[in-house]
Formats: C-alpha cells, structure tokens, sequence
C-alpha cells in the first residue's frame, strides 16, 4: 500500500494489479479525478513507476464510503459524479440530483465497523458532516456494500436512508 497521507495529507494510494490472471478494478480507487496528484500517480503508474497491491476488504469498504462522501464534497469537480457512481449502486431514479445539490462541505467518519461475508458487507459508523451553511450533525450510519468488479460498492438507498444529505 501506497501512503499518501505523509506526503499529501489525503489518502493512501491503493492499486490493484493483476494476480494469477484475475481481473483487476481500476487502478488507485482512493485518488479521486480533483486529487491534485491524480495525473502523475495515473502518468507514474502507466510508465510502470509506480505500482500498488490489494489491500483488506476492510480498508476497501472504508475507502468507498470515504470516495462516496469525498465526491459529494467535491460536486463541482470535473469527474465527481463518475466517481461516486463507481462506489455506490440503487442510486435512486431521481439521480443524480442528490448529488447535484449537495450540502456536504466537511466530514469525518469514525468508529468504523464493518462485517464481510463473500462479496457483501454491512458498515456501521459515526458520520460528523458539516454542511455548506456551517451546521455540524453526527449520524450512526449503517449501510450495506457488495462488491463488483474489484471495488466494494455503497448501496446508495441504504446510505439515504440514514442521512437526508443523501436524499
């Protein structure tokens, strides 16, 4: 595992690579489209620079709630629709209007549970979000998450149903 977090303060760089001919998902699913390094680390990783391996399904889940958040942030960048459509699944039939008008400016997910059986999960966790008008609110969240091509996906109606700012 790459760890941008002491170089950049982000995130770590994962990347999946091809191991005993199995399909990988794309590579670096935490080091969204906006990242300021996005271009070098794809530039790097495409000139066989730089390479990452599979980390725990546990660290994957976390970092597709995370990417789902982060792009709802971050919804006027170039690319942040695609890429919360890569983390999420049963997006709602209004989509992505949800997306387009969200409040999301900050957040923080801690206390982080996550319990795997095969290719699904659930995920429980504190969700501090701060909105564009500068209100905080705390939720316990509890979403369901299943893996499809190499990256573990949020099922979108159950992230909306435990926060508006979904909805």
């Amino acid at each position: 595992m790459f760890n941008w977090k002491r170089t950049s303060a982000f995130a770590t760089a994962l990347a999946f690579v091809l191991i005993g001919g199995a399909a990988a998902a794309a590579p670096f699913p935490d080091v969204p489209p906006w990242h300021w390094a996005y271009d070098a680390i794809t530039r790097d990783a495409a000139a066989g620079l730089i390479v990452g391996y599979p980390a725990a399904p546990a660290d994957l889940i976390e970092n597709s709630l995370t990417q789902v958040y982060d792009g709802f942030v971050h919804v006027g960048a170039k690319g942040a629709q695609g890429w919360v459509e890569r983390f999420t699944y049963n997006r709602p039939a209004v989509w992505p209007a949800p997306f387009v008008h969200s409040q999301i400016a900050a957040f923080l997910l801690t206390g982080m549970r996550i319990a795997v059986t095969g290719e699904a999960a659930t995920a429980q966790f504190s969700a501090a979000v701060t909105t564009r008008d500068g209100k905080t609110s705390t939720n316990q969240m509890r979403v369901q998450l299943r893996l499809s091509e190499g990256d573990w996906q949020v099922d979108y109606a159950t992230l909306s149903a435990q926060s508006p700012l979904f909805r």
